[in-house]
């Protein structure tokens, strides 16, 4: 028996057992053995095909647009939105599915505690892992911006977030190394949004208040602020 042949015996009961069992991945893989451009013409008769966009609720979901979704242990993950499938199984049932590939956080690292201070909690890392989902997992639609752009938001939303590295997933490290990430304050460190710093106004470099012996309350009594260096 050829493999066209084997593929063109499944039937109904394989297709929700894979649905059952969460094997989305297989359940794709096993359609795209077949021509997806038209319908076989030995029973059952199956088709998939690719979409670039689709909607849930009143939201429509573009693909590489960033989302938050629902992974299958039922946690919200961020993640890219890189593929959508609809299957059309024999009795017509529509079975829509999504290809996402995952950003992880910085509660994943595997990196010095020391150089945790430097990660935000609303730092994304994108990763070459991916995975196969229903579509009704898509939760919300959220921005990933850069370091820059995040920096200069006024104002935090829940559904914005920023990356400056990917991940390595043997490592579970930065990349690019945070070694090479721009650096500033005395502790030559990177800089992490969620931290408050100062800029001095002399030569623009901004510190962790903790590093210049500051504390909160004295910011607002300095008009201008000299660095350790420039104030020599």
């Amino acid at each position: 028996m050829s493999e066209e042949e084997k593929v063109n015996q499944i039937g109904s009961n394989t297709v929700n057992e894979l649905v059952k069992n969460d094997k989305y991945g297989h359940l794709i893989q096993l359609y795209l053995k077949k021509d997806p451009t038209r319908y076989y013409h030995t029973p059952p008769y199956y088709r998939i095909k690719k979409y670039n966009s689709i909607q849930k609720g009143n939201k429509i979901y573009h693909v590489n647009q960033d989302v938050a979704v629902c992974a299958l242990n039922d946690d919200i993950y961020s993640a890219k939105l890189i593929k959508i499938y609809c299957i059309k199984d024999p009795s017509n049932t529509f079975i829509p599915i999504i290809q996402v590939q995952w950003y992880y956080s910085k509660q994943d690292l595997k990196i010095d505690q020391k150089l945790l201070k430097c990660i935000s909690d609303k730092e994304l890392f994108f990763s070459t892992h991916s995975e196969y989902l229903p579509a009704n997992k898509i939760q919300v639609g959220i921005k990933v911006l850069t370091f820059e752009e995040y920096s200069d938001l006024e104002f935090e939303e829940e559904t914005i977030f920023f990356s400056r590295a990917a991940i390595d997933l043997d490592s579970m490290e930065p990349r690019p190394n945070i070694k090479l990430w721009k650096k500033s304050c005395v502790c030559q460190l990177p800089q992490n949004p969620d931290l408050q710093m100062i800029q001095c106004d002399e030569c623009d470099n901004w510190f962790h208040l903790d590093c210049v012996e500051l504390q909160d309350q004295d910011i607002t009594k300095i008009d201008k602020y000299l660095c350790p260096r420039c104030n020599k």
